[in-house]
């Protein structure tokens, strides 16, 4: 069993943000520990409102987990304000060794309700991308960190190119959103080698969009990197791991869909 940290939003849905990175990291038989930089009020429908938290609460939630726990891995959601940014650079530059860290560049929630600003993420690239293992944002995120517009699998090819030159080790284009290949994930490294660009393939259900889909991949990730997993083959376990969530979600009112966390980790 590991110690992950998720520092991330509250979504009072219970699908995505903390909620979500948390009941992932259970199912798949870690110890969460969280650090909330945002309450978000949301419903079936959507984001009805927000309230970011100050940062004297985010710096003594990040000394209270990385003075007390052994932390294996990072992630990192949403990051409304520049002090959250801040201070998460600096707790991250404190550690003893570096720490496996997967940044999911939230910017929008799924029902579109833009939820960081463009002058914050620009500081997100600029402190955290340099820190992070890999960076996992999704084809509209890609398209905001490059200015691209991505639909085919060269676009996507061409955008984590210019994302890693952001100053990341890695990144995971997410392809759900995209037009050609919404089954496949993109993973490029700054490394380098004869085996980069890597596809991770899998089922695309287009019948469903389930809430949390990015903070529950990025988590699953963590856990991986947290068991000493090489980058691909924990981002290959997590591709299996939301696959199976995606696969057994469930609907609970019109087109809003669940994850299922428990049943994906019995099948991952």
């Amino acid at each position: 069993m590991a110690f992950i940290v998720s520092i991330a939003g509250s979504d009072s849905s219970g699908g995505a943000g903390v909620q979500a990175d948390l009941a992932c990291i259970k199912a798949l038989g870690h110890h969460a520990l969280s650090v909330i930089t945002a309450i978000t009020a949301q419903d079936i429908h959507g984001v009805q409102h927000v309230t970011h938290i100050e940062a004297s609460s985010i710096n003594a939630q990040l000394t209270a987990v990385f003075s007390s726990f052994s932390v294996g891995a990072v992630k990192s959601g949403m990051l409304p304000n520049k002090a959250n940014i801040q201070a998460l650079a600096e707790s991250l530059q404190e550690q003893p060794k570096p720490l496996p860290y997967v940044l999911d560049p939230f910017m929008s929630a799924s029902s579109g309700e833009r939820l960081v600003q463009e002058d914050t993420m620009q500081l997100i690239v600029d402190l955290l991308f340099p820190l992070a293992t890999v960076v996992t944002p999704n084809i509209s995120e890609a398209e905001n960190l490059t200015g691209q517009n991505i639909t085919t699998l060269e676009e996507i090819i061409s955008a984590g190119n210019e994302i890693l030159k952001l100053g990341c080790r890695a990144v995971l284009i997410t392809c759900g959103h995209a037009d050609s290949d919404p089954a496949v994930d993109v993973l490029l490294d700054s490394r380098g080698g004869d085996e980069i660009p890597k596809y991770m393939r899998g089922t695309y259900f287009a019948d469903r969009s389930p809430r949390g889909t990015g903070c529950t991949y990025a988590s699953a990730i963590a856990c991986g990197l947290a068991t000493r997993m090489s980058l691909y083959d924990a981002i290959c376990n997590a591709k299996r791991y939301i696959s199976a969530a995606i696969a057994n979600a469930y609907r609970v009112e019109s087109d809003f869909w669940l994850l299922n966390h428990q049943v994906a980790a019995r099948e991952e």
